[in-house]
């Protein structure tokens, strides 16, 4: 017993000190993280500065005649003063300028200054041309986007704009403000720098090993500090602190206090990007679900499209994107209007937006889980454990249809009759929110709709982690000098 609890609190030791500055790190960076996300362009940013589409709007059919093969779908927009068709069909996708037989021209330079002037009224101080991702464009699908354009703005806010150099759309936005707080928030916690993000595998790795130093460092804590406390009250027959020096008590108590959490956000962590294994709970394969198994890979014929395109402009004299696109039987456009993004029903003349009615619903389901599928529909109108999001927090809408459908993996949907938006979980996908967003969040509806409450939670057990955390480095410095004196004496 006493060689495994020996070997139990030299790992503590080990794993405390080498993890202990992240753990502190983590905690710290987790509540900046809370009110300062890493920058990121919303839907409405970029919805506000799209060109307006001009009236008349043009047909589509002389375009459609123009392209071989079944056409999946259709666009309709505007760019460098133009009015674009975007036709997809197979695997390719044709471009026409909408009032000429030509195609549209390339983007320039000059298409990229424009735009971004658009965005920042403010004299353009430097422009960098970036041929690799960086700091604040690391995600993999700016791949696509290069070479990107930086422009650095001589405002007081001092904007940075990124525009990519191939299609003229702009992919971030950031200011001094959000930089600093990404640089003590976001960056830090979800270790998003360079060298280690552009790397997929290195990331998700490099998230992994700390969480599960973080895991060991707050178990094998947790286990000696219930050790020692059950030996004193063996030895004295009464609860007391088994230490007196003044850093030791306090991480003692801290420990005691908070460990449970930590063990807690130890296993979050090194789960966040992690799935829970098949062999503890299979999903069949699904896991990831895709939309189009509900609503019907195939694209209806024009003439279900009823509502004709060019009226949207009457109703909605702001509209500036209009796309084709389905939900089984119905036909639909999704738009732009202002900054708003709506899906209107096309099978009828009138211009009313999308409602899903559950009949569509239920042919959804059959398709994927068969004909004699048994499965319960409800439209909620409020939150639960796994539809969830905190005010202002990527909002997720409602009302939505919760469907629990009775298979072996326990899949459950919940789609947006306005936008036929689906969220799918089986026990697989809801194991894997309360071991991550549960515990790392406190994603839980009775804190979320509690929010002050929710606050003094977050706050108290962040505050604690990073206490426990910072004595635990002063004692592993304080360990290691000790250490390096012996041998140098």
């Amino acid at each position: 017993m006493k060689k495994a609890i020996g070997f139990v609190f030299s790992l503590h030791r080990v794993t405390g000190t080498v993890i202990g500055f992240l753990f502190f790190m983590w905690f710290v960076s987790g509540l900046v993280l809370i009110y300062h996300p890493y920058p990121r362009l919303s839907d409405e940013q970029i919805n506000e500065k799209k060109e307006t589409l001009p009236t008349p709007l043009p047909d589509i059919a002389p375009f459609r005649q123009r392209v071989s093969g079944g056409i999946k779908n259709v666009r309709v927009y505007r760019m460098q003063g133009e009015t674009r068709i975007s036709l997809a069909a197979g695997d390719t996708t044709y471009l026409f300028h909408a009032d000429t037989t030509r195609r549209p021209r390339p983007v320039t330079f000059d298409d990229v200054e424009q735009i971004a002037c658009r965005w920042i009224q403010a004299p353009v101080k430097q422009v960098d041309t970036l041929h690799r991702r960086e700091q604040w464009v690391l995600y993999s699908r700016y791949e696509k986007a290069l070479p990107i354009y930086k422009f650095y703005f001589d405002d007081a806010e001092k904007h940075e704009l990124f525009v990519s150099g191939r299609t003229g759309e702009v992919l971030q936005l950031t200011d001094a403000s959000s930089r600093f707080w990404a640089w003590i928030g976001a960056i830090p916690h979800k270790f998003y720098l360079p060298f280690i993000r552009r790397n997929l595998d290195l990331w998700e790795g490099s998230i992994t090993v700390g969480g599960l130093f973080a895991l060991l460092a707050a178990l094998s804590g947790m286990v000696v500090g219930i050790y020692l406390l059950l030996l004193r009250y063996r030895q004295r027959k009464r609860w007391e602190i088994p230490y007196r020096r003044r850093w030791y008590r306090l991480h003692f108590v801290g420990g005691l206090i908070f460990g449970i959490f930590m063990v807690a956000w130890g296993l979050s962590g090194m789960m966040s990007m992690q799935r829970i294994p098949q062999w503890m709970i299979r999903t069949d394969g699904n896991y990831i679900f895709n939309a189009s198994r509900m609503w019907g890979k195939r694209p209806l014929p024009p003439e279900t499209y009823r509502l004709d395109y060019r009226r949207l402009k009457e109703t909605y004299p702001d509209l500036k994107e209009v796309s084709w696109t389905h939900f089984r039987d119905i036909p639909a456009y999704e738009i732009i209007a202002g900054k708003r993004a709506l899906t209107i029903d096309a099978s009828s003349e009138e211009v009313k937006e999308l409602f899903i009615p559950e009949k569509t619903l239920a042919e959804g389901i059959r398709a994927v889980h068969g004909e004699d599928v048994a499965y319960t529909a409800t439209l909620i109108d409020r939150y639960d454990n796994y539809y969830l999001a905190r005010k202002g927090m990527n909002a997720l809408p409602l009302p939505v249809y919760r469907v629990v459908v009775d298979d072996a993996i326990g899949s459950r949907y919940y789609i947006d009759p306005s936008t036929g938006y689906i969220r799918y979980f089986n026990t697989n996908k809801m194991v894997k929110k309360w071991v991550f967003s549960g515990i790392h969040y406190l994603n839980i509806r009775w804190l979320v709709e509690r929010p002050l409450l929710w606050t003094v939670c977050i706050w108290f057990l962040c505050l604690g982690g990073a206490f426990v955390s910072l004595t635990g480095c002063w004692l592993g410095v304080r360990y290691l000098r000790r250490k390096g004196k012996k041998r140098a004496g």
